[in-house]
């Protein structure tokens, strides 16, 4: 019999909903099931030796499960239980059905895999300062608290070369999206799955940080998350289009939000979209039948 493991993560945003004997009862037929439960971040586990690995949680527990079941080529079925579940509601299905989505493809940050998202600066240390137990409390709204806190200007020198096309600068904002939503928003109306795209979007920055300087970056950011885009966008101050290939080559070492987790990234990120060779999926864990 093969071997599965379910890893629950309990630090979840709505890790209550987990039924870990629907999962047990679900998967317990056809493998010799492993659980593992994480209640720290401390807490680590291993895809090695499994055929099948059941990834419950959120956004970040999605990426380390993409990661490690790529490297040990093990199959992934991911459940979403976090705040936002920004990866699941792109490229997830519909909620209430019974089908699995599988993705044919996913983008890659110097050999680290992520689902949707690796942006720095304004806003981006949202998705990984935010308290777990406040999210399990409040959900949605232990974002919101800290957003005025996270509203400042960031100065982020980098030259960025998008399909042989380079521009240096200093940027507030700088993100590379294969999704169709981020941070909550649905704006990139440009995505489409399993296109070979990841899609770039930057916003100058106008200079210190300060009051001045927070109310320009306020028009372009709200042009680009509330507003959103239909096509490519090249203006002044803000950047949007679709690339196969991405280098960001930093002046100085920066921490990226790649799908919700901190990684302190230096030098030159090289982004692409590649195939996996294992097989990654994404249920609506309230339409699972036993």
């Amino acid at each position: 019999m093969k071997n599965c493991l379910i890893v629950i993560n309990r630090m979840s945003g709505r890790a209550a909903k987990i039924d870990k004997e629907k999962l047990l009862a679900r998967f317990g037929a056809a493998y010799s099931v492993t659980v593992r439960e994480l209640l720290s971040p401390a807490d680590e586990w291993s895809a090695e030796g499994y055929s099948l690995v059941v990834a419950c949680g959120g956004d970040g527990t999605f990426n380390r499960a993409l990661n490690r079941c790529a490297a040990s080529g093990t199959d992934l079925i991911y459940y979403s239980f976090g705040t936002f579940n920004e990866c699941a509601k792109a490229k997830g299905a519909p909620k209430g059905s019974r089908e699995f989505i599988r993705l044919y493809e996913y983008a890659e940050l110097n050999g680290r895999f992520f689902g949707y998202v690796a942006a720095t600066g304004s806003f981006t240390p949202l998705g990984y300062t935010v308290d777990a137990a406040k999210k399990q409390k409040i959900g949605v709204l232990a974002y919101l608290l800290r957003v005025l806190g996270e509203y400042r200007v960031w100065n982020v020198p980098a030259r960025i070369t998008a399909d042989g096309e380079s521009e240096q600068g200093v940027y507030t904002l700088i993100m590379a999206i294969d999704s169709v939503r981020c941070f909550g928003f649905r704006f990139n109306r440009l995505y489409a799955a399993d296109d070979g795209k990841v899609h770039l979007l930057t916003v100058k920055s106008p200079g210190k940080d300060n009051l001045i300087n927070r109310a320009k970056i306020f028009f372009p950011l709200f042009r680009a998350f509330f507003v959103g885009f239909g096509r490519e966008f090249r203006g002044k101050h803000m950047t949007f289009r679709a690339v196969k290939e991405l280098d960001i080559s930093l002046s100085s070492p920066v921490v990226f939000d790649v799908d919700g987790d901190a990684a302190d990234c230096a030098g030159t990120l090289h982004i692409r979209v590649i195939k996996p060779k294992n097989k990654v999926y994404i249920g609506d864990f309230d339409a699972l039948t036993l």
